[in-house]
């Protein structure tokens, strides 16, 4: 029984004491970012009448820009901001709409025509849009005006 009892205790030790292997593997991560743009409807801008009621405009006294946020991951992306053709709120008689827009971060340009493309950086980049909207004939008569400008990445 010593016996039996010895061997246990050198086959304890002899296990107990043996280093134990280490063991490496890599864990391989991958990750695609694709080409988009990205766009984020910021503030709404305000369009106020001019003193002759022939215009309202968000460069108009008191007026203010309409925001929008440029998200790009790719260089092969245009900005514009398309007119409406009319108001989606008030009388759109008689009336032409132009808009202009300023890029800020990733892109500058400023008072940019907004039918003419730009192209963009990769990054931010905040559009600052105006909207015009003029009477050819006559004066705005009291309504409320709401119009919608399209800002296209393509």
């Amino acid at each position: 029984m010593r016996v039996k009892l010895a061997a246990t205790a050198i086959f304890a030790i002899a296990v107990g004491s043996s280093p134990a292997l280490a063991v490496d593997a890599g864990a391989v991560f991958t990750g695609l970012v694709t080409s988009t743009c990205a766009l984020t409807v910021g503030t709404a801008g305000v369009m106020t009448a001019n003193a002759g009621y022939t215009t309202l405009s968000s460069e108009n006294s008191g007026g203010s820009r309409s925001t929008v946020v440029a998200l790009t991951t790719g260089a092969t992306f245009n900005i514009s901001a398309i007119a409406p053709s009319t108001f989606t709120a008030g009388d759109s008689s008689n009336v032409t709409f132009a808009t202009d827009y300023t890029l800020t971060g990733s892109t500058s340009a400023s008072d940019i025509l907004g039918a003419t493309t730009t192209l963009l950086n990769v990054g931010t980049a905040t559009v600052a849009v105006d909207l015009t909207a003029t009477k050819t004939t006559g004066n705005f008569p009291a309504d409320a005006y709401a119009a919608t400008v399209t800002v296209r990445c393509e």
